[in-house]
């Protein structure tokens, strides 16, 4: 279900302040200006070959002083990673070293061991549904996601071993990836289409249980969204099985993500959004030494500053550093 091309409808202002906007509201558990402290490539402990912040094939980190803590999930998340995808150039990769309850799978390998009926596939064809319209959501276990481009995603998708799990599609969203494509800035980075799936997800789970709670007379404030039982949980209760589908019309408003959802899964987007910063930095800084030309016109946001989104705080401040760490699942 493809969707037809465009570009940015905003001016250059107005995507200059929803960007950053959107930066300063994650949660990173590591402020960004401690990974821009490393600068020197190190030895990976199992390949030995020299990286910066981790290995790309061996999934380790290489600087844990600047890396998030483990992060668990409200799913096993796996990705399936087409064998043409550059590593180095691979969203997910990153996000994989941040939480381990995040699974990567180089094509034609696919995880065979999951169930159907407890497994989602993101992947907006034609029978895929939005997640308020899926019965039962939070009885759902695993998500797998495609890693590849458009076109070399249909073949995966096609593959009988993915298309048996219920396809589903998340909201439309605009996409802050550096790499040229030729649809429109709607097309997602795998990594952005996990973190959204699982902001949207958690959202909508605690929605449809604070529903519940109101119908059978409890009047108590809507749950945080760290009470999203983990996807271990022995005593995780079903709420949506009590919702019927006339209920359940989706993240009704900003207010629902702001009530529901608390930054629990913002560290998979860390490796991310410092690399955007950076393309946005070298391109406005007047370097010479730029990666390509080839971007949407009006991608590179002009007269702004991306500086005080990874500087320090000031040397002089009499309040000492406090980074604002979302409530997570203890991972074992």
């Amino acid at each position: 279900m493809k969707r037809p091309r465009g570009g940015y409808t905003d001016s250059n202002d107005e995507r200059a302040d929803k960007v950053h906007a959107f930066i300063k509201s994650l949660h990173f558990s590591v402020p960004l200006y401690r990974l821009r402290e490393q600068q020197d490539r190190r030895e990976c402990p199992k390949c030995h070959k020299r990286r910066l912040f981790y290995c790309y094939d061996c999934l380790t980190t290489v600087h844990p002083e600047s890396h998030p803590p483990p992060l668990a999930l409200p799913l096993n998340v796996y990705v399936v990673l087409h064998p043409n995808e550059l590593r180095g150039k691979s969203t997910s990769l990153a996000a994989s070293t941040i939480s381990p309850d995040l699974h990567i799978a180089e094509y034609p390998a696919v995880p065979e061991q999951l169930e159907p009926e407890l497994t989602l596939v993101l992947y907006p064809s034609e029978q895929s549904v939005e997640l308020h319209e899926v019965e039962h959501l939070d009885q759902y276990k695993n998500v797998v996601f495609i890693d590849s481009t458009w076109q070399q995603s249909k073949a995966i998708a096609r593959d009988e071993r993915v298309s048996k799990f219920k396809h589903v599609r998340i909201k439309s969203q605009t996409s802050l990836f550096w790499r040229f494509q030729n649809n429109d800035p709607t097309y997602l980075a795998t990594v952005e289409a996990i973190y959204y799936f699982l902001r949207e997800y958690i959202t909508q789970v605690n929605r449809l249980k604070a529903q519940l709670e109101h119908s059978s007379g409890s009047l108590s404030p809507p749950p945080p969204a760290h009470q999203v039982e983990s996807k271990d949980s022995k005593t995780s209760t079903s709420a949506s099985s009590e919702m019927t589908p006339k209920t359940t019309d989706g993240l009704a408003s900003s207010a629902d993500a702001t009530a529901f959802y608390h930054g629990e899964v913002d560290d998979l987007l860390f490796y991310y959004i410092n690399q955007y910063i950076g393309v946005q930095q070298r391109y406005t800084s007047g370097n010479l030494n730029k990666y390509t030309d080839r971007h949407f016109s009006g991608y590179i946001i002009q007269n702004t500053s991306w500086d005080e989104l990874v500087a320090p705080p000031p040397a002089d401040s009499n309040t000492s550093e406090k980074v604002t760490e979302p409530p997570r699942e203890t991972v074992e």
